[in-house]
């Protein structure tokens, strides 16, 4: 092998892998699917620039993530960057669907699922809840519909305070894997849901109004939720339970908090018409199999590849 070449191969590169975390290989995977859709899609796309842009921002950040983790000594601020850098990503990717998913599968599925529903149940659920509505039920399962947001941070903040970094790399990695593989569903199954499937729509005859934070929460969900594709599976349902597994795992006590909490998520997806029940089912099962695919490779590619995104 000629001399110059020696240093393209020495035991540093080889070894490269070992700065990496298993999040930093998660979230690359995603950003690449989303560059080839990206690519695919860049002719009929309106958001050519906004692409590009985001693109190659998520990967500046991420090479600048690897490069903080691997300094001799990591400040306290650094490690609660590194603990917000997973967020980052997966909002700013979710933000991406929204520039490629028209024009990658332009079908809809509000049709099939709604069908579903009724063979399931022999009802539609978002109406048949409808004799319940009322002002102070309404306040409440919107405020339940907005605690799945911060929900997945509370334990995550527990284990970052106990400094328990393997078990917070391990829950990020299983949360990581949940929020990924639910938005590649969104590709192959694209629909808007109860709100807009236009057929339910016309039998929904009461509006959901609430007493202060209703509209409130409604309207800046709307605003701030590009894709509008994003039914199936019920992301809110995976990671919902996704959190409650965590928290089974690293603080039993909580449940009897968290279980009830739980239900009223689960309810408030059909009370306030974000979701069909097969949508439910659809995370409830996407959930059991990322867990299944976390507990069966994580250790396995940890121990033998990868370091953990948050060290003493």
């Amino acid at each position: 092998m000629p001399k110059n070449f020696n240093g393209l191969f020495d035991t540093k590169m080889l070894n490269l892998h070992k700065k990496l975390s298993l999040i930093d290989v998660v979230n690359f995977i995603f950003w690449l699917a989303i560059f080839i859709f990206y690519i695919i899609s860049f002719k009929l796309s309106s958001y050519k620039l906004y692409g590009f842009v985001l693109l190659t921002g998520l990967l500046v950040f991420q090479m600048l993530i690897i490069k903080i983790r691997n300094t001799t000594s990591l400040t306290y601020w650094q490690k609660l960057l590194l603990l917000i850098y997973p967020a980052v990503f997966l909002v700013m990717i979710f933000d991406g669907i929204h520039l490629v998913l028209p024009y990658i599968n332009s079908n809809v599925y509000d049709r099939q699922l709604y069908e579903i529903d009724y063979r399931l149940l022999g009802v539609n659920p978002t109406v048949w809840i409808e004799s319940y509505i009322n002002p102070y039920l309404t306040e409440l399962m919107y405020i339940l519909y907005f605690f799945y947001f911060p929900m997945p941070l509370i334990i995550l903040g527990y284990l970052f305070r106990k400094k328990l970094f393997k078990e917070l790399d391990k829950s990020l990695v299983f949360l990581l894997v949940t929020y990924y593989g639910a938005y590649l569903m969104y590709f192959l199954v694209p629909a808007l849901g109860p709100r807009y499937y236009t057929e339910l729509v016309m039998q929904q005859s009461l509006s959901l109004d609430g007493l202060w934070l209703t509209d409130i929460i409604r309207n800046t969900i709307s605003s701030l939720e590009h894709n509008k594709f994003d039914a199936f599976p019920s992301l809110h349902t995976a990671i919902s339970l996704a959190t409650i597994i965590i928290i089974a795992q690293y603080r039993k006590i909580w449940l009897w908090f968290f279980i009830p909490v739980l239900i009223g998520i689960l309810v408030s997806l059909i009370y306030c018409r974000y979701h069909y029940f097969i949508d439910i089912i659809g995370g409830i099962i996407w959930t059991i199999t990322a867990y299944w695919l976390t507990e069966h490779f994580y250790e396995k590619l940890h121990k033998k590849y990868f370091v953990t995104f948050i060290s003493e």
